[in-house]
């Protein structure tokens, strides 16, 4: 049989020749391929390498001999890297066909065997019909051959991938020349002698916006720049460092003001002792820092400066914005408490909100002793004014308590800015005070505090008091005091002198009205407050048990002397004007304690919606202990002492408990 094949225009395995000649023109460039790709790698290899060592910055640090020398060293290593290819034959038909013939299975070679000739007995006919069916079943098989995928096998022939060396040295030479790229690769071809080889100049530019925006620094590059505008916060400070021996400066337009900043120079190859060791100029590292107060626009000028100009836009930073969410009302449970709803929002957070209250009516009023109250809030953890915040805030103890007052919410951010919420009437809660004599004397602090010149109406008030001493004044204490408070009035020549006045008939109606339990009252409102917002902000396990413990010891020596108190009353024949809440239910020490725990437990599993709902609860009853005293009339009012009675005697039995174990372990480390 001969290589060549032959076939004429009439031949019926035309179409399936015409087939297998396309077939084995892309094989034989996969074979190509296989063979090229691994000899590829040398020159790709040598072309990299160049490339990590120019943007390296290595020909920066040679002379021209050596740039040259480098160079040229490096294109005889790539022309020569390429003789394996072109000593290389390219694969011819038989190899595309038997590369064919493999792709089918069983052994057959149909792209073979439609290549091949009848050699002999081609005028007999017996011949030609056994060829022409051997051709016919391997015609067959031809719709089966398929072109396999390049296999160049590079793993197998680099174990160790020694060629992707070349390759990260470039990409990262490529980061780190930055915009010098261009510059560094062309400096292995400047071949002019020391006096012409120049350190590129180099230009580092980044934005730092204020800190109170929380924003990252923006860096500028100048050689991969997708937009020269910017949008970036007032205030910002856009900082430029050009170093390098070219004569480079920055020029601005629009509102970017120049601050102070030092331009440092240091020759080039200097010693410890400071001197040059070469003639070579010295490289000088400018830097320019401007604040960004509104638009503005900015760009390098000098020889070899990049082309762009940046546009600055400032953005401005809003003032915060806050308003009630409704309208603030007194808290069922909080004596004295003052419930507020507000939401806030600003373009980088709320640093402080404030509660802000003056006068109300007109301006000739009178002037006040004392100034207006204040509060802060506070400020909500997201930005986006959508979080609903909720606050407890306490003026009872102020002297504005119980008066019409205006109030409005003030929100601050961190650059300084105000805004303010509307303003509302309100009159400020102030403490249920149940003996007279004790409301009188509020009541008339209050006159004179708000207007001082009612000094005169509140000191006849006094004295009216003090006529018929025995029905309000049991006590020779009380009147004594009343005495003292009268003189104070007659006798005071400054604002400073009224305001000890009304302190002092603050104290002497606090004492009135629950005589030593004041300061009782007052830890337990310190911790009914901290264990509410240590639940409202979802606090940690181990902080709402500490705060669960330390209201239940304040609750515990409130509760003793608040029925130590009632006792007294009781032997004194004291009646009580106040009746009971409709509301109120008998509670026994016991369920006091169990509600607590009940909180404890809800905090510990996560319900901090039931855990703020039993403390709500919890703060109702404690609050209608507060407000009522023991009767002789009314029959809730016995169970309720009688319960009281209860709890001072379980407090005292557990404070006991306590003394009998420290004294046990004392003696237990004494014995140790």
């Amino acid at each position: 049989m001969n290589d060549r094949p032959r076939h004429t225009a009439l031949d019926p395995l035309a179409l399936i020749r015409r087939r297998l000649d396309r077939l084995a023109v892309v094989s034989r460039l996969s074979l190509a391929w296989e063979r090229l790709w691994p000899r590829l790698w040398a020159p790709l290899s040598v072309a990299f390498a160049f490339l990590a060592v120019s943007w390296l910055g290595l020909w920066l640090h040679l002379p021209w001999w050596g740039r040259a020398g480098g160079a040229l060293l490096f294109a005889g290593a790539f022309l020569a890297s390429f003789w394996p290819i072109v000593r290389d034959r390219w694969p011819g038909r038989r190899e595309a066909l038997a590369r064919l013939d493999r792709s089918v299975a069983g052994g057959h070679r149909p792209a073979t065997a439609l290549e091949d000739s009848l050699a002999v007995g081609g005028r007999d006919p017996v011949s030609q019909a056994l060829w022409k069916l051997h051709l016919q079943r391997q015609s067959e098989h031809v719709a089966a051959l398929k072109v396999s995928v390049p296999r160049p096998l590079m793993a197998a022939r680099d174990r160790r991938a020694l060629r992707a060396v070349p390759l990260l040295a470039a990409v990262t030479g490529f980061f780190v020349a930055g915009h010098e790229v261009w510059p560094r690769l062309s400096a292995a071809f400047d071949w002019r002698g020391p006096a012409a080889a120049t350190v590129p100049a180099r230009i580092d530019a980044w934005i730092d916006p204020p800190a109170y925006t929380r924003l990252p620094p923006i860096l500028i590059d100048f050689s991969r720049l997708a937009s020269p505008r910017f949008n970036v916060p007032e205030k910002s400070t856009v900082v430029v460092r050009i170093a390098g021996r070219n004569a480079m400066d920055v020029a601005t337009t629009g509102r970017l003001d120049a601050l102070p900043a030092d331009d440092k120079a240091a020759p080039a190859g200097a010693g410890p002792g400071g001197a040059a060791r070469s003639a070579e100029p010295a490289v000088t590292v400018v830097e320019k820092r401007y604040l960004l107060a509104g638009d503005g626009t900015l760009r390098i000028t000098g020889s070899g400066a990049p082309g762009q100009t940046l546009s600055l836009h400032a953005v401005i930073d809003a003032k915060p914005e806050i308003a009630f969410v409704d309208a603030p009302k007194p808290v069922s449970g909080v004596q004295g408490g003052l419930g507020i709803g507000y939401r806030a929002k600003d373009d980088y957070g709320i640093a402080a909100i404030e509660v802000i209250v003056s006068r109300a009516g007109p301006v000739t009023s009178g002037r006040s002793l004392v100034e207006a109250p204040k509060q802060s809030l506070p400020p909500p953890s997201s930005a986006s004014g959508e979080e609903e915040m909720k606050s407890t805030v306490d003026f009872s103890a102020h002297p504005w308590a119980g008066a019409k007052v205006n109030m409005s919410l003030l929100a601050r951010d961190e650059a300084g800015q105000e805004g303010r919420s509307e303003t509302l009437e309100v009159v400020l809660p102030q403490r249920v005070f149940t003996k007279p004599l004790a409301k009188a004397l509020v009541e008339e602090r209050r006159r004179l505090v708000m207007n001082v010149e009612t000094r005169k109406r509140v000191q006849l008030a006094i004295d009216a008091l003090m006529i018929e001493p025995e029905r309000f004044m049991k006590e020779t204490g009380v009147y004594l005091a009343m005495r003292m408070i009268g003189e104070r009035l007659r006798r005071a020549t400054s604002d400073d002198q009224l305001r000890e006045t009304a302190d002092l008939m603050w104290g002497l109606a606090l004492q009135l009205e629950d005589g030593d339990l004041s300061d009782a009252e007052k830890a337990l409102r310190a911790a009914q407050e901290n264990l509410q917002q240590a639940l409202e902000r979802g606090a940690s396990e181990e902080e709402i048990r500490k705060l669960t413990e330390e209201m239940r010891r304040a609750m515990d020596r409130y509760m003793r002397e608040l029925a130590q108190q009632m006792q007294r009353q009781q032997q004194n024949g004291e009646q009580n004007q106040a009746q009971l809440p409709e509301n109120f239910r008998s509670v026994t020490p016991r369920d006091l304690q169990n509600m607590l725990d009940r909180i404890e437990e809800l905090s510990k599993r996560g319900d901090l919606a039931e855990a703020q709902r039993l403390m709500e609860e919890l703060n109702n009853l404690l609050n209608n202990l507060k407000t009522a005293r023991p009767g002789q009339q009314d029959p809730r009012q016995r169970e309720m002492n009688q319960a009281l009675g209860d709890l001072d005697r379980m407090t005292r039995e557990q404070q006991q408990l306590r003394d009998e174990t420290y004294q046990q372990e004392q003696q237990r480390q004494n014995r140790a």
